[in-house]
């Protein structure tokens, strides 16, 4: 892709993302539940371009992860209001990452490096979750299997760039990365500090997340 059209998707992409920041701050619910579609729509239809132009299988399964993700943001907007909504959020992220996972291991033998990078994913998680005694309410299962899932996507994409250096690995493993932090700040935010800052940084390292895993696809081409 040239570099002029790159900016320029990027540019555009960091200014709806500071303009949805600035509805939640003031605590618009729709106009931000529309924007948040818009933007996690926006990360979806780059990978499923690039995916088109890639012409593979293995990339149509990826791109369809991000695509997932879009009726899971709108229901994630419910995090707080209905929990049947909320349920069906954690859900689509779900089958997000098992699509991811499918799509990364068409192409990536298993190594041991995931291994190490899931399980402190997890040591973090949990260490987090028992110092700032985070309450989880009825979906406390759900989430549960969700982290697992979450967890080893997140290291199975960092873990890319320690065995194929490349520009596209590179994109794999920092989305990933950012996806892992974003969740850990959406915990901080829903059950232990209800602070903006918190939401701020979730939104802000989700969505930053989401467009690297869509780059992984489009730096291929």
């Amino acid at each position: 892709m040239p570099f002029y059209i790159t900016i320029g998707i990027v540019t555009l992409y960091i200014a709806l993302l500071v303009y949805y920041c600035v509805l939640e701050k003031k605590e618009k619910f729709w106009p931000a539940t529309r924007l948040k579609v818009i933007l996690s729509a926006f990360a979806a239809g780059c990978a499923v371009f690039a995916a088109v132009i890639l012409q593979s299988y293995i990339f149509y399964i990826f791109a369809l992860g991000l695509v997932f993700a879009v009726p899971a943001d709108y229901f994630l907007q419910y995090i707080k209001t209905d929990l049947r909504r909320y349920r069906f959020g954690i859900f689509f992220f779900g089958v997000m990452h098992v699509c991811l996972l499918v799509s990364f291991y068409l192409v990536f033998p298993f190594t041991f490096y995931e291994i190490v990078i899931w399980v402190s994913f997890l040591v973090i998680l949990l260490i987090c979750q028992i110092t700032g005694k985070w309450k989880m309410g009825k979906e406390k299962l759900q989430l549960s299997v969700y982290t697992v899932l979450v967890t080893f996507m997140a290291a199975k994409a960092v873990s890319l760039y320690f065995i194929a250096p490349s520009a596209f690995t590179f994109m794999a493993s920092l989305g990933g990365l950012l996806f892992f932090l974003s969740d850990l700040f959406l915990g901080i935010w829903a059950y232990q500090r209800e602070k903006f800052v918190f939401l701020a940084l979730n939104r802000i390292i989700y969505f930053a997340g989401q467009m690297c895993l869509a780059f992984y696809l489009i730096t291929m081409n």
